[in-house]
């Protein structure tokens, strides 16, 4: 992630509990981010937050850089023991890959342009992940499909997240022209600027930590993108890979219809909520 220039000159946190807190500026609403990578981020981030070696766009890299490698050994890997590891350094890869956020809202240093080089390094690496886990199982099992679904998992993968960019490219137009006719032109430049911005974290009790718990588990089956890691995980280590192959990838090549047709509903809801159908 590339930072910005610094308008506000940043504060080290004082005390642990104090990183603690300003390192929990954003709550994920998928399964394996809220068991997995947030916690992980944030433990890893407690001791390297106020290191200034470590930066927002270095761990974009590493992210990168972990990835690529894990999805490597798992398409290419000799045995079960290589493909462990190559799964293992893909989610290594996604926690790196939810640092960086997280550090640069934590130091203010959130840019558009890092924003950027990060979705789209995403987006290619989800190609390979599909690619990887895809190849290595119609090599262990000799089925066409399980190399053809990935590769259309990939395509609705893809398909549905340009649907997504043009509904948040019509509501970004809509809620400008909204502005402009509440004359509230100047609230949204200054929300625009806010890239990135940080989230107040939660206080929770043990009820609300069961509750948190509760609703990870079940948005299992809504195979979010974060997930995709565990379910190949999931697949490689059990010797299991339909799990990957056939249900994830068959959900998510129907992306393709599906998720047009989401966005499109989402975007008919919002412009009504403003009056501008």
């Amino acid at each position: 992630m590339v930072e910005a220039p610094v308008s506000i000159p940043f504060t080290p946190s004082a005390t642990v509990r104090e990183r603690w807190m300003r390192l929990r500026n954003f709550q994920s609403q998928d399964f394996w981010a809220m068991v997995f990578a947030r916690p992980l981020t944030i433990l890893l981030l407690l001791p390297l937050a106020d290191r200034p070696w470590v930066t927002p766009d270095r761990l974009t890299w590493a992210a990168n850089v972990t990835k690529a490698a894990g999805g490597a050994l798992v398409a290419f890997g000799p045995n079960l023991a290589w493909w462990v590891v190559g799964i293992a350094l893909v989610n290594l890869g996604l926690v790196l890959d939810n640092m960086d956020g997280t550090l640069a809202r934590y130091r203010g240093t959130s840019s558009m342009l890092g924003y950027y080089f990060d979705k789209a390094s995403d987006l290619a690496l989800h190609g390979m992940m599909f690619a990887a886990v895809g190849y290595r199982a119609w090599v262990e099992t000799g089925e066409v499909l399980d190399l053809v679904l990935p590769v259309a998992a990939y395509a609705g993968f893809c398909g549905s997240g340009y649907a997504k960019w043009l509904a948040i490219k019509v509501m970004g137009d809509a809620e400008l022209i909204a502005a402009h006719r509440d004359g509230q032109v100047p609230a949204l430049v200054e929300k625009r600027l806010r890239q990135n911005p940080s989230t107040q974290p939660p206080q929770r009790g043990p009820r609300d930590w069961a509750v948190f718990l509760g609703r990870a588990v079940i948005s299992i089956p809504k195979i979010n993108e974060v997930d995709i890691p565990f379910f190949a995980a999931v697949a490689i280590v059990s010797g299991e890979w339909w799990i990957f192959t056939r249900v994830m990838c068959a959900i998510y090549a129907s992306g393709a219809l599906l998720g047009p047709i989401k966005f499109q509903r989402d975007l008919g809801k919002y412009l009504a909520e403003r009056r501008l159908t």
